[in-house]
């Protein structure tokens, strides 16, 4: 038996952002993402059931390893969410969407949520690239 699975909306943040030039962090970026992605799907909060997130090394990046917790700090009606986090190095996001499919198709829920994000240019060159040897 398989399920059909849709796209109810998107959000990208923009790529030139220097978050940490702003005094931003990881979890300003996820309430973005999220808050725009909502408003783009037209749901509510509360019609969410399962959250995943693509993320790679947020734990050396951003001292961040439990982003899903983040889904209720934003969205209080979502603070006993299930969520899980997929990290596949550049392949993260894809695999947390590929996460949320399989919850659809296997009849769990019938609306999941994906965030992906990453943030690499809040430390120096040389830690981040000593963070990014974490995937060789």
């Amino acid at each position: 038996m398989s399920s059909n699975v849709y796209i109810l909306g998107g959000s990208q943040t923009d790529f030139a952002r220097n978050w940490a030039r702003e005094g931003l962090e990881v979890y300003d970026m996820f309430t973005e993402a999220l808050t725009d992605g909502i408003r783009d799907a037209g749901i509510e909060p509360a019609q969410i059931e399962v959250g995943h997130v693509g993320n790679f090394v947020a734990d050396l990046f951003a001292g961040q390893g439990l982003i899903g917790g983040f889904f209720g700090q934003v969205f209080p009606e979502l603070a006993m969410l299930p969520t899980s986090r997929h990290e596949a190095a550049c392949a993260s996001g894809s695999m947390a969407i590929l996460g949320a499919m399989r919850d659809i198709e296997a009849g769990h829920y019938e609306t999941a949520c994906v965030v992906g994000l990453e943030l690499m240019r809040n430390v120096s060159g040389k830690t981040g690239a000593e963070y990014l040897g974490a995937a060789t």
